[in-house]
C-alpha cells in the first residue's frame, strides 16, 4: 500500500490569510509533476462538495477569453470517482471551459491513495480559503463549515486558524445571516445578498429576524440605486431604531405580589434583620470590653 500524505488543515489555515500559492499537499506543484496531464472530456466532471457557492460571471467571461487566446495555462486537478473524475480544484478554469463549450479540458489525474479521501472536503476547503477572489460571503460559510466539520467554538477556530476571536465571530455572524435568509426565502447564490460585506452584517447582527430583513432590502435598495452599498454610518442610523431596548429591570409592586411571595419576601427581610440584630449585640459587646 502506498505511503499516504499527512494532511494537517490547521497548518495550512494558519497561512490562509497570506493568500499565498497554494499550500494543499494533494494540490502542491511538487507532487503534480509526478503525474502526466491528460485531456478529460467534459462531461465526464464530478463538481460536487464545493464550498465555493459563488463566482463572478465577468471574471468567468474574461477567464475564457484568455483561455481562448492563450490556452490552459494551470490544468485542473481532479480524481477517479465512480467511472468519471471528481472536480477537486479549479472550478472557475472548468467553468470557463463549459462557457467555451470545450470537449475535453487539460487535467492532472491524482491517485486516491496519496491522501485520505475523508478529507476531500476540507481539502478543497482550505483551498477555496487561499484563493485571491474568494468573496467574503464565500469565505464566511467556508469557515462555517470548517467551524462545524470540527464541532469548534469561535475561540477554538481562531486559535486554530491563527486569527483573533472577535475577526472569527463576525464571520461566523455574516454566514448565519446568510444561512438564515438562504433557508426562509430560497436566495439564490447569484444574489446581490452575497455581495454584502461582513462589515455591513456586522451592524445587522444584533437585530431580531424580520428586522434583519428590514436592514437587508435597505442595503439591496441602495445598491440598486446609487450601484454600491449605503456607507457603514448611513447603516448604522437606519438599524438605531431597529435594535431591541435594553429596558430596566423594575421590581414589581408590593401589590402585584401573591401571599406566597409577600411571605417569602418578609422571611427574607426578618433573616436580614437578625443577623443585623447578631452583629450588633456583637459589636456593642466588643465596645463594653474596650471600655473596662
Amino acid at each position: 500500500m502506498k505511503h499516504k500524505t499527512n494532511f494537517n488543515p490547521a497548518d495550512i489555515l494558519s497561512k490562509a490569510s497570506n493568500r499565498t500559492s497554494s499550500l494543499n499537499p494533494f494540490l502542491s506543484s511538487e507532487n503534480s509533476i509526478q503525474h502526466q496531464t491528460i485531456e478529460i472530456p467534459m462531461d465526464q466532471i464530478i463538481t460536487e462538495n464545493n464550498p465555493r457557492k459563488t463566482f463572478n460571471d465577468v471574471s468567468i467571461r474574461e477567464l475564457a477569453d484568455s483561455i481562448s487566446q492563450y490556452g490552459l495555462l494551470q490544468p485542473i486537478v481532479v480524481r477517479k470517482k465512480a467511472g468519471k473524475y471528481e472536480l477537486i480544484n479549479g472550478e472557475r478554469r472548468y467553468r470557463a471551459h463549459k462557457l467555451l463549450k470545450s470537449k475535453t479540458i487539460p487535467a492532472v489525474v491524482k491517485n486516491v491513495e496519496q491522501i485520505d479521501i475523508t478529507k476531500l472536503p476540507e481539502i478543497k476547503l482550505v483551498e477555496n480559503l487561499q484563493r485571491e477572489d474568494l468573496s467574503e460571503s464565500d469565505l464566511a460559510l467556508s469557515l462555517q463549515e470548517l467551524k462545524n466539520r470540527h464541532k469548534e467554538t469561535n475561540e477554538q477556530l481562531a486559535k486554530r486558524i491563527h486569527k483573533s476571536a472577535q475577526w472569527v465571530k463576525t464571520k461566523i455572524a455574516h454566514a448565519e445571516i446568510l444561512k438564515e435568509t438562504s433557508l426562509n426565502s430560497n436566495v439564490d447564490k447569484s444574489h446581490p445578498i452575497y455581495q454584502i460585506p461582513t462589515s455591513l452584517f456586522t451592524e445587522i447582527a444584533p437585530l431580531d429576524v424580520s428586522n434583519r430583513k428590514k436592514a437587508i432590502d435597505y442595503l439591496i435598495k441602495g445598491l440598486e440605486k446609487k450601484g454600491d452599498f449605503p456607507s457603514r454610518n448611513d447603516l448604522r442610523e437606519y438599524v438605531r431604531p431597529l435594535k431591541p431596548n435594553k429596558q430596566s429591570k423594575t421590581k414589581p409592586k408590593l401589590k402585584q405580589l401573591e401571599l406566597k411571595d409577600l411571605k417569602s419576601k418578609l422571611a427574607k427581610i426578618k433573616e436580614k434583620i437578625s443577623v443585623l440584630q447578631n452583629e450588633k449585640a456583637i459589636l456593642e459587646e466588643t465596645i463594653r470590653k474596650y471600655k473596662k
